[in-house]
Formats: C-alpha cells, sequence, structure tokens
C-alpha cells in the first residue's frame, strides 16, 4: 500500500511541475502591450453581407465557389482607436483566386470630414500578395474609433482548389524582406505594435476559399477556423492544460496523503 501511495505522490509532483512550467510559459510569453495600444481584431469574412463600414456581422472562415465566379470579401477591424492609416498584404494561392477590384471607402471614411486616398496596387496585378490600404488625408488630420470593414475587395476564381486567404506578416519571395499590416493613429503611431517592427500584432483571424469542391471540415462538421494570436502569442489551450494539470495534481497529492496517514496502513 505504501509503495502505491509512494507512486501517487510522485505522480502528483510530476504533473505539478509540468503544469507550473505551462503557465509560466504562458504568462511570459504574452505580449503585454498588445491590449494598451488601442486595436482589435484584424479579420477576413469570406461571406460580408451583413457586414458596413462601420459594422460587423457574423464572420465566415471559408466560403466554395466555382471556377469562373466572382464574389466579396471583406477585411475587416475590431475596436479600434484613432486609426488614421492602415496597410496589409492579402496572402493568397494564385492559381486558385485572384483579386480583380477593391474598395477602401468603408471605416476610414466613416467619421465627418475624411478623405481616404487609396494606397492599394493595380488589380491588374495578379500575384499574391495583394497591397492593400488606405490614408486619411483630410486637414486637419482625424482618426476613426470603432469596428468596421477597412475594405471591401473582389475576388475571382481562376482555378480549382483550396487557397487561405492572410494578412499576417510574411516574407516576400523577390526580395526576402518582410511585409505585414500596418495600422497607425492619428499621431502617426503604430497601433498593436508590441515588438516595434511597425507591424500590427493584435489577434488576426484568416479564412478560406474552396473552388469547385466543398469547404474544408473540422472534426465537428464546421467550416475549420484559422485563428492566430498575433506574434508570440500562446494558444489558450496551453494555459487551460496547466490548470487542469494543477488540479489533477491537487487531487491525487490528497489521496496519497489520505492513504499514507490513514490508520492501520501496512508497509508492502
Amino acid at each position: 500500500m505504501r509503495g502505491s501511495s509512494y507512486a501517487l505522490l510522485s505522480i502528483a509532483a510530476g504533473l505539478l511541475v509540468v503544469s507550473a512550467v505551462l503557465l509560466a510559459v504562458s504568462v511570459s510569453n504574452t505580449p503585454p502591450a498588445a491590449v494598451a495600444q488601442g486595436g482589435g481584431t484584424l479579420a477576413i469574412d469570406t461571406e460580408p453581407s451583413d457586414n458596413s463600414a462601420t459594422l460587423i456581422g457574423v464572420r465566415t472562415v471559408c466560403i466554395a465557389v466555382e471556377t469562373g465566379q466572382d464574389f466579396p470579401i471583406d477585411v475587416t477591424i475590431e475596436n479600434v482607436q484613432d486609426l488614421s492609416a492602415w496597410e496589409a498584404y492579402l496572402g493568397f494561392d494564385d492559381s486558385v483566386v485572384n483579386v480583380v477590384d477593391r474598395d477602401v471607402q468603408m471605416f476610414l471614411t466613416s467619421s465627418p470630414g475624411a478623405n481616404a486616398f487609396d494606397l492599394s496596387e493595380s488589380v491588374r496585378d495578379d500575384e499574391s500578395p495583394f497591397r492593400v490600404g488606405a490614408a486619411n488625408i483630410a486637414d486637419p488630420p482625424e482618426g476613426v474609433t470603432g469596428t468596421g470593414v477597412l475594405a471591401r475587395l473582389t475576388l475571382t476564381a481562376v482555378g480549382s482548389g483550396v487557397t487561405d486567404l492572410t494578412v499576417r506578416s510574411q516574407q516576400t519571395d523577390f526580395t526576402g524582406r518582410q511585409i505585414g499590416p500596418t495600422l497607425t493613429d492619428v499621431n502617426g503611431n503604430s497601433i498593436e505594435d508590441s515588438d516595434d517592427d511597425s507591424f500590427y500584432d493584435a489577434p488576426i483571424l484568416d479564412a478560406r476559399v474552396a473552388v469547385d469542391q466543398d469547404c474544408p471540415t473540422s472534426e465537428g462538421g464546421g467550416p475549420t477556423a484559422l485563428l492566430a494570436t498575433g506574434d508570440g502569442g500562446i494558444p489558450w489551450w496551453i494555459f487551460a492544460a496547466g490548470t487542469v494539470g494543477l488540479v489533477a495534481a491537487a487531487g491525487l497529492g490528497g489521496i496519497a496523503l489520505i492513504t499514507l496517514r490513514r490508520p492501520g496502513a501496512s508497509a508492502s
């Protein structure tokens, strides 16, 4: 009996150590400045019919289309403060979809007196990534606060397959330099730039397009959601695993101690 009790104590101690490490990693790798700088979530919505310049509906993470079909997607932002300019690079498989049109006269022009200058590249360039952006050149300068659609892009399906749509930071093939989303406030400061590289570090949510086939599904049967926690973020499940481990370890330790202290317990 005592041998099995010592085994339980050993298991409990091991779980406590593992749980403590998981919790320490989770806390130490969370960007401390991510919430304080005034930005929320940057995302792609593949079914934007319920969105407007200053309103975001239910986000659709995947859309199934047919070759030759044109369809809109939205680049959205939530809970941003004093946004004055922004730029992002939409990454996609250009053998599956191309960008054929864009509209940036949306969230950034929602305030009185706003004057948005389109910073996007020509839609005649069908290669990925595609640069899209805008700057409010109103005089005096002003920023926009809230939630809405930064840009509505029109894509066309050019070939069968599945492609991810992302505006995360990425390396370019032709120059080797890194590009990524940048949001700037009315004072010229980068929004949500926790590591001073000018790129947006708050959560970014990707999406997916399936051409001539159904959207890939998760084990639960719904469209696969592609989530990111920003540069250096730690997934929520690590924190959850640490918490569960601590609870399990405490329970095993309690059982072992009760067994050891039970009157009349004999050595094995």
